[in-house]
């Protein structure tokens, strides 16, 4: 009888500090601001109507009609459509190219000399 009465006391024990962590846990929970959620019955019922009367329109067989004629007109396409390449140089560009060159030509001179008056 004593071994239950040890075994229940214990338990009293451990009981009294589940409560008190409890009670610091309890104290412990944040506060959450108040959020003010708005009410948006009105624009859904708005959005729904002009869903409704978009489907009741018959816009979608227009649609159809129309991914149809576009079907009809890939389907007339050659599979195979020949592109001529024409590459040409703007009026500007043979300028340019033959100043690039001239000054690579004047670069590899001015090397040239350098060096030549390096050596002797």
């Amino acid at each position: 009888m004593s071994i239950q009465k040890e075994q229940l006391k214990i338990f009293k024990e451990i009981q009294s500090q589940l409560e008190l962590r409890i009670s610091d846990l309890e104290r412990k929970v944040p506060e959450y601001p108040r959020i003010r959620i708005p009410d948006y019955s009105n624009d859904l019922k708005l959005a729904r109507r002009s869903i409704e009367s978009f489907l009741t329109a018959g816009y979608q067989k227009q649609m159809a009609q129309t991914v149809e004629q576009i079907r009809q007109l890939v389907e007339s396409m050659p599979p195979v459509v020949v592109v001529q390449h024409h590459h040409h140089f703007a009026k500007l560009t043979k300028r340019v190219v033959v100043a690039f060159t001239v000054l690579i030509a004047l670069l590899g001179l001015a090397i040239w000399v350098a060096y030549y008056f390096y050596k002797h």
